[in-house]
């Protein structure tokens, strides 16, 4: 156990000093959390900034205006649509809007404009118009319409409950947290492939394994790199965590509610999911003969991983499909499809429980295969392996190693 230790030690304080990995684990978190607020302050001023449309015109052909109450400074009133087209003609409103006629009987309303218009100027007609269509009403009537509803979301089998302005967190938390399970199990699994491949091609590990066994060796760096995943899911959630703390008063961030349970259960996929990569990336850093080829076998494997993002619209609007369901089980696609599911609907606990129960058993069972492969691999440098020489080593590895060794020393 000390011998595994050590390699553990070893790949965890190696890998932690490397530039690769100190960029993913506080680089990449910054650059993301800056470009966000960059991108969200700018459209959130682009729809919030009404003095960019400057003067805005109004023509009412319905006479619900007439005796205007609370009318905005910015507001002008015109008696005809082509007073205010003219006016719009020489700049000097940037918008107008006309309530027709038929207004109170279909509520329609015309806005015409030079350019683009922010939501904000929506929001201030409707509010100009509120008020003056709730004029003669009881005040608490009266602001009861304006805001008719302060509604709440209940999930039915969890039973949390949550603020209609935090319900934007329950999606864009799941998708913050593919995106971590995503760079940190394939940089640090990454890692474990390029070493074993690095070390097979330059026989550092025949040295290596005269001192420890393969199985120790193997063992020490699943768990370091582990550890070294570990740290970097730990650091964007902290970093997360004072982000969304600091973020309370603003627009952008107040909203986005991070569920505890998520939480826990983010963890467990991730500490499976990491295994099950980081044993499968070892069994073919074992048997592929370069790092470019590992990387093309790595590559196939992070297609895989990214599948439920082809199936999204599924997600949205039939989380309980057999296609949802599949992804949800299948070991590769369950940690990223049971996140993401989590942020669109509520996952019924047997679902949940197996896949669960089959990602471990899956993990459990690609480590101890390719712990044998990682074995009898030693004994077959220089040699390319096919398919069922990999899975003879696999099922039947005692004769496979007499038959390597036999070709080795021959």
């Amino acid at each position: 156990m000390s011998k595994v230790w050590l390699v553990a030690t070893r790949e965890y304080m190696h890998n932690l000093r490397r530039g690769g990995f100190l960029f993913a684990a506080f680089g990449v978190p910054l650059l993301t959390v800056v470009l966000m607020v960059v991108v969200f302050t700018l459209t959130v001023e682009n729809e919030t900034d009404t003095t960019r449309v400057g003067q805005v015109g109004f023509v009412d052909q319905s006479g619900v205006l007439a005796q205007a109450v609370e009318q905005p400074d910015n507001f002008i009133r015109y008696e005809s649509e082509e007073a205010a087209e003219a006016a719009l003609t020489a700049s000097e409103v940037g918008a107008f809007f006309v309530l027709p006629p038929e207004y109170m009987n279909n509520g329609r309303v015309r806005l015409i404009s030079s350019s683009d218009t922010p939501e904000a100027l929506n929001d201030e007609i409707d509010a100009f118009l509120l008020a003056n269509l709730s004029g003669d009403l009881d005040p608490q009537i009266g602001e009861r319409i304006k805001n008719p509803v302060n509604s709440t979301v209940r999930a039915v089998d969890t039973g949390r409950t949550v603020d209609q302005s935090a319900a934007f967190g329950l999606i864009f938390a799941p998708l913050i947290f593919v995106m971590v399970f995503l760079l940190a199990t394939q940089t640090t699994s990454g890692y474990l492939m390029s070493g074993v491949v690095e070390e097979k091609t330059n026989r550092i590990m025949e040295i290596l394994v005269t001192s420890i066994t393969p199985f120790q060796l193997l063992a020490g760096k699943i768990l370091g790199l582990g550890a070294l995943g570990l740290t970097q899911l730990v650091v964007w959630l902290v970093m997360g965590y004072i982000g969304l703390q600091l973020g309370q008063n603003s627009t952008i961030l107040a909203g986005v509610y991070v569920p505890p349970d998520m939480v826990i259960i983010g963890v467990v996929y991730f500490l499976l999911g990491y295994f099950f990569l980081a044993a499968l990336m070892a069994g073919i850093g074992a048997v592929v003969g370069s790092e470019q080829e590992s990387r093309q076998y790595a590559g196939i494997i992070s297609l895989v991983l990214v599948v439920p993002f082809f199936f999204i619209v599924q997600f949205f609007d039939a989380p309980d499909s057999a296609v949802v369901t599949f992804l949800s089980l299948f070991p590769l696609t369950s940690p990223v499809a049971i996140i993401l599911r989590m942020g669109f609907a509520v996952v019924p606990t047997w679902q949940l429980v197996t896949s669960v129960v089959l990602l471990l058993i899956t993990t459990i069972f690609v480590t101890w295969a390719s712990a044998r492969i990682f074995r009898w691999a030693l004994l077959m440098y220089g040699k390319r392996p096919n398919l069922r020489q990999t899975l003879s080593a696999v099922f039947r590895s005692r004769g496979m190693e007499t038959t390597a060794t036999g070709e080795r020393t021959a």
